[in-house]
Parts: C-alpha cells; structure tokens; sequence
C-alpha cells in the first residue's frame, strides 16, 4: 500500500543495516546502545561514551580544506565528537557512481583531530524541502514527482510516495554504510548516523499530488493500527 512507503523505507534500511550491525565479526565491538538500569548509554570500544559534541554548518563538510580549521576548534574547546553531514548529491553526482572523497576525509580529518564522528545523512529531505538530492533525482519529475499543495502546484520536495526515490536513497545509503564498515570497522571513529533530516511538507499540511491523495482517501492499514495500539 502507498500509505506505507515509509514503513518500507525503514524496512530497507534495517535490511541494509543488518550485516554491518548484526551477529558478524563486529558484532561484540561496534558502537551501540546499551541499557544500564534506568539509563540507555552509548558503547564505544566496550566503554560507555559520553558525547561532548558540536555541530558543523549543513554544508562545512562539502569542502575538507574549509572544514579542518573547524575541526581543530572542536578540539581546543574540550568536544569529542564532531556532528557532520554527508549529503546525497555530492556523494552520488551520477547515478550508480558513488564519490567517497568527502566522507573518507571527514574520517581522516577527526582522526586527525581526536574526534569521533555522527554523520547525517542529507538525502531526500532535509529540513521539509529537498536540497541535497542528487541532480539526475531534482531533474527527472516523471521518475521522481514531487509533492504537491493545496493549490496543484508542485513544491520542491520529492513525495514521500515516491517508490523510485525511495529505492535510489536506500541504496545510496546502504552505500554509504558499506564503506565505513570497510575503512572504520576496526577504529570506530564513526559512533553514529542520522538518517534524513526534518522530513515534512514546507507550504501545507500535507502531500497532495495524485498518489498522496489516494492513499488519504483509503483507510488506514489494518497492521499500522494494530501496531499502534500495542505500542
């Protein structure tokens, strides 16, 4: 059902999640979560880890000269973590060809500087509009349509309702995922990441191109208000 697309979304990434965060090699020594009595902590290299952060502007990490400075800042005022972006367009600027530059020098610049990191993954929404998709997504409409207001016209915000950009994102990001399993799976200079940011509809209340508008007028799956009553 399209009402459920984003449930789908979250399906893929736990799917694509599952081999980097599952019972691998890994397993025991990743970054994760871990209830202590009443207190849910953070676990990085078996200790608990207490994030002293600070948060880069959405694009410092787009230029690794401009960023470092920024980086040492961190440092001289007593933070251990850096929070920082990886955005969709930079990293996949032609479909299929992913560009790990950025994120490989964001790495090696907190190593540098003794910081951990929190990625955010800027992909298809950030901040309710949709900025950071890659070019090949903002100039195919018929591929991937956008939302649409009150009035019919088309905003700058891929619909949610979108199976190709659903699809184009999680494996972009299940991308992303592999290659800091590949290059930080020993280190752990990664302790987090942040999948979009800020996702909703900046101009109305709601999506309401075509797809939107069926899915509205349906009723609410069976399976989500079973979930919601024994959550």
């Amino acid at each position: 059902m399209k009402f459920c697309n984003y449930t789908y979304l979250i399906l893929l990434i736990i799917m694509f999640l599952s081999p980097i965060f599952g019972a691998n090699c890994y397993s025991q020594t990743i970054p994760h979560l871990k209830k202590n009595g009443d207190a849910i902590q953070l676990i990085v290299d078996d200790e608990p880890y207490l994030v002293l952060g600070g948060e880069l502007h959405n694009s410092t990490s787009s230029n690794l000269e401009y960023m470092e400075p920024r980086l040492k800042m961190f440092t001289d005022n007593h933070l251990n973590t850096v929070l920082a972006s990886v955005c969709w367009d930079l990293f996949e600027p032609v479909e299929g060809q992913y560009d790990f530059s950025l994120v490989d020098g964001l790495i090696n610049a907190a190593r540098r500087n003794n910081l951990r990191v929190s990625l955010l993954w800027f992909a298809s929404w950030k901040n309710g509009v949709s900025s950071y998709v890659p070019l090949w997504v903002k100039t195919n409409t018929d591929r991937f349509p956008r939302a649409k207001n009150k009035d019919g016209r088309s905003l700058d915000i891929i619909s949610t309702f979108s199976d190709e950009c659903r699809d184009a994102d999680a494996r972009a990001f299940a991308a992303l995922m592999k290659h800091i399993r590949e290059i930080d799976g020993e280190q752990h200079t990664v302790v987090m990441v942040q999948v979009q940011n800020e996702v909703g509809v900046l101009g109305d209340s709601r999506d309401r191109n075509a797809m939107a508008n069926e899915a509205f007028n349906n009723s609410v799956p069976k399976e989500f208000i079973s979930y919601l009553k024994k959550n």
